[in-house]
Order: C-alpha cells, then sequence, then structure tokens
C-alpha cells in the first residue's frame, strides 16, 4: 500500500532560533542598525549552545535580515537592504552571460520605462539628461561610458518611485557588468548606446508611456543585436 503521509522532517535547534529572530525583526519591526543582544545573552534565553546560535545567525546574515561584524555584534538591516540583497543573490546567480542577461531585461525593463514616463518629475528629467551627457562626453572613455549607461537605466528605476523596481535595476546593473561590457566596449556600440538613451529620454521626459516602452525595447534588441555580432 502506498504511503498516504511524507516522513515529518525535524527541525535543527538551528532553525527554530532563526524564526524567532526572523520573526522579531518583521513583526515588532526592530529599527535599521538595532544591534541584537550578545551572543551570550541570547544563547541564555533561548537555553542553547553557541554553535547553534551562530548557525542561526549565518543563516538570517545569507538571507539579508542581519549583518554580523567580528567582536562587534550582529545588527538589523533595513527591508530595503533585504530587498537589495535577496536581488543581488538572484541577479548574481543569474547573470552568467550575455543572453540570460537581455532576456532577464526584456522582462522587465520596458515596463519599467513606461512606469518611469508615467512616474517622472524635473528632478529625475535633469538627472536623466545628465546621466546622456555624461554618456556623449566619455565616448572615449569606456570605463566612464559604461557607469554613465549603468547610472540612466538605475534613475529609471529610482524614478519609479517602487524600491522593489529600484533595487532589481540597480543589482541587474551592478551584477551584469562583464556582460554589458560587451556590448559597450566599442564607440560603435557606446553611440548606439547614446542614441537609445536620448530616445527613451524624450519619451520619458514628455510623459509618453507606450513611446518609452518602446524606445527601450528597441535599444534592447539593438543591444542584443550587436552583442551577437562580436
Amino acid at each position: 500500500m502506498t504511503d498516504l503521509f511524507a516522513t515529518i522532517e525535524r527541525r535543527s535547534i538551528w532553525q527554530d532560533v532563526a524564526n524567532q529572530i526572523r520573526t522579531m525583526i518583521e513583526k515588532q519591526g526592530l529599527p535599521p542598525g538595532e544591534k541584537l543582544p550578545s551572543e551570550r545573552t541570547m544563547c541564555q534565553q533561548f537555553g542553547i549552545s553557541r554553535i547553534s546560535l551562530r548557525e542561526a545567525l549565518r543563516a538570517l546574515e545569507r538571507e539579508g535580515y542581519i549583518e554580523v561584524h567580528a567582536g562587534r555584534g550582529a545588527f538589523v538591516r533595513s527591508r530595503a537592504d533585504r530587498e537589495r540583497h535577496m536581488l543581488e543573490t538572484w541577479v548574481g546567480g543569474n547573470g552568467d552571460n550575455v543572453a540570460k542577461v537581455f532576456e532577464l531585461r526584456m522582462l522587465f525593463e520596458p515596463n519599467l520605462a513606461a512606469l518611469a514616463a508615467k512616474a517622472i518629475d524635473p528632478d529625475h528629467v535633469e538627472k536623466l539628461r545628465e546621466s546622456v551627457a555624461a554618456l556623449a562626453a566619455n565616448i572615449d572613455d569606456p570605463e566612464k561610458a559604461i557607469k554613465a549607461d549603468a547610472d540612466f537605466h538605475r534613475i529609471l528605476g529610482e524614478s519609479t518611485g517602487n524600491s522593489l523596481i529600484d533595487s532589481l535595476v540597480h543589482f541587474v546593473m551592478t551584477a551584469t557588468g562583464s556582460e554589458r561590457q560587451v556590448t559597450l566596449a566599442t564607440k560603435d556600440g557606446l553611440r548606439q548606446a547614446l542614441e537609445g538613451h536620448t530616445r527613451i529620454l524624450d519619451c520619458v521626459a514628455k510623459g509618453d508611456e507606450a513611446g518609452a516602452a518602446a524606445a527601450m525595447k528597441a535599444h534592447l534588441e539593438d543591444a542584443m543585436d550587436y552583442a551577437a555580432r562580436k
């Protein structure tokens, strides 16, 4: 007869401890930078060994809930930091080639551009203009030009007012730097990026959501075509 139930797995002590600390951070809203009690105090309160406590703290650090500093203790990270940490871990583990990077970017960046056009304000328009100007001024300096390229996309993410989108864009740009260098390694690639950014900026500044999405899609398609020829 086939078993109806799966065997129950017994959780380790450190998992229970990690769950309690995680709940305390999420439900009680411990402020960013708050220091957790000392290891000695937590061991006494939980009734556990330092080995179990440290395993729990390592798990929470991997998840982005805390930062552990040797000799100083464990400190609570902000929710925004946790979101960025999770996205950085995910993107960093999946951005290992050009094709995957462009699949990811095509999935969300046209919609990002549309959201930016909808939510844009004069300050962010000015920041976008400055990043386009920086790219134009550094066509002969790939390192600075690549930074200006990343800044443009980060500013678009920031302009939406959505912290998750902002975090995703930030870490896509950070974690995929080597892949973006494929399309931005030459003056032709940089000029093509400049043309794309200029079209996107024009649409975003006018609040043209559909135009911004189309311009971003065309920009990414041009970059993909260029990368395929390299």
